[in-house]
């Protein structure tokens, strides 16, 4: 269970214009973060005793930057956006990871550069709209959400976006965004929607069609996940990513929201992924490498919320069998939790609940921490009907609150 005994506290909050979605700092200019934000247009036509029918429902957004300076936090740009900003995330890539991508609530893939230099230091350079990617044989007005996105570990012209529909797709960024290109046939597949979509693949590729999985979640409650084998085409014909049977993950109650594939060196024998789900359960998995001996449960905790987000904050790995994973949870109606995951020499896997930061009143989606510091962990962290963003730190020996 949460351990809310001795919780977090802000060293500042601000309120936004518009409730945030989703925020991830720039890895390569570490005091800059981007929020994402979500906001639902109230629609004052179409009322009374005139009304036509339904329409669908009208969504725009914002790119706001920040930096953290100290203990506090100074707002930099704020880029509005005409979609809804439903995922952001900088590209892992050396050399380019001052470049963003974020999808949206009207199905379109944009491409930013962040300067730290500059007065206004995110600017677009690219995007491209359903249609666009899949060459006119989807509209864009379809009603289809891009919901979430992975990049590609290795291979920096590559994510995959889950979309509204369950499906699951692969895209390539090659060139201008006029050569984007998307999957038509989906490599996954959720009966309801599909909320999260991770890549995994080996850092280093050595072959050009060097294979790499797929995993996925959705609100069917099922964790998915299949392999593809990859080439450098910009096109994504079932022939050039070639499709491989789709594996079921058993375990889980409710709607699969996070998914966190751990690094492959760290079981001989296992694919360790975690994953986060509305029945508030963090939950480690173990699959056969190559798909093979099946899937098994290896450990899980309740964290008092949706687990939303998931992202690695630090591997210890000392001599010997046993290693510590940390990592921090984004639990909707819950805050934010750090997370201890342990293997003992003995091969026992076990979670536990190092710090609590419960200062949201509503849906914490996002959270992140500052990359490349050293010391107490710098962490901003957002809700959603309340539209707030906090800073604070954490400390394992018991500094919290404290940068």
């Amino acid at each position: 269970m949460s351990d809310q005994s001795n919780p977090i506290s802000s060293l500042q909050s601000v309120r936004l214009d518009l409730p945030p979605s989703c925020v991830e700092f720039c890895p390569a200019f570490p005091p800059y973060f981007v929020v994402g934000t979500y906001n639902l247009q109230k629609d004052q036509d179409g009322e009374g005793e005139h009304a036509e029918r339904p329409k669908a429902q009208n969504r725009n957004g914002s790119l706001v930057v920040f930096r953290v300076d100290g203990q506090k936090l100074v707002h930099v740009q704020a880029l509005p956006q005409p979609s809804a900003m439903l995922d952001l995330r900088f590209s892992p890539h050396a050399g380019e990871q001052h470049i963003c991508v974020a999808v949206s609530s009207t199905a379109t893939v944009s491409m930013f550069s962040l300067s730290a230099d500059e007065d206004e230091p995110l600017k677009e350079t690219g995007t491209a709209s359903l249609s666009m990617l899949t060459k006119g044989t989807r509209e864009s007005e379809s009603g289809v959400l891009f919901l979430a996105f992975s990049w590609h570990p290795s291979r920096k012209d590559m994510i995959a976006v889950s979309t509204s529909g369950g499906g699951i797709h692969l895209v390539h960024l090659g060139g201008s965004s006029n050569d984007w290109a998307m999957s038509i046939d989906p490599v996954l597949t959720h009966s309801l929607e599909a909320w999260c979509v991770t890549i995994h693949a080996p850092l280093e590729v050595q072959e050009e069609k060097q294979p790499f999985m797929v995993f996925s979640g959705g609100d069917d409650s099922n964790l998915f996940y299949t392999t593809c084998a990859g080439t450098a085409s910009t096109e994504c014909d079932a022939d050039e990513d070639e499709l491989r049977a789709t594996h079921r993950i058993k375990g889980h109650e409710a709607g699969v929201t996070a998914i966190l594939p751990l690094d492959s060196n760290l079981d001989p024998h296992l694919q360790l992924v975690v994953t986060g789900s509305y029945d508030d359960h963090i939950r480690l998995f173990g699959i056969g490498h190559a798909g093979l001996g099946g899937s098994r449960l290896l450990a899980e905790s309740h964290l008092g919320g949706g687990v939303w987000r998931l992202k690695v904050v630090q591997v210890d790995k000392p001599d010997g069998a046993g290693w510590r994973i940390t990592i921090l949870a984004s639990c909707m109606h819950a805050g934010v939790r750090i997370v201890e995951l342990s293997k003992s020499e003995e091969s026992i896997y076990g979670f536990r609940t190092l710090g609590s930061f419960v200062e949201h009143q509503s849906m914490n989606y996002g959270s992140d921490f500052q990359p490349g510091r050293e010391g107490a962990l710098v962490v901003v962290s957002t809700s959603f009907y309340d539209k707030l963003l906090c800073l604070w730190g954490f400390s394992d020996q018991g500094v919290k609150g404290y940068i």
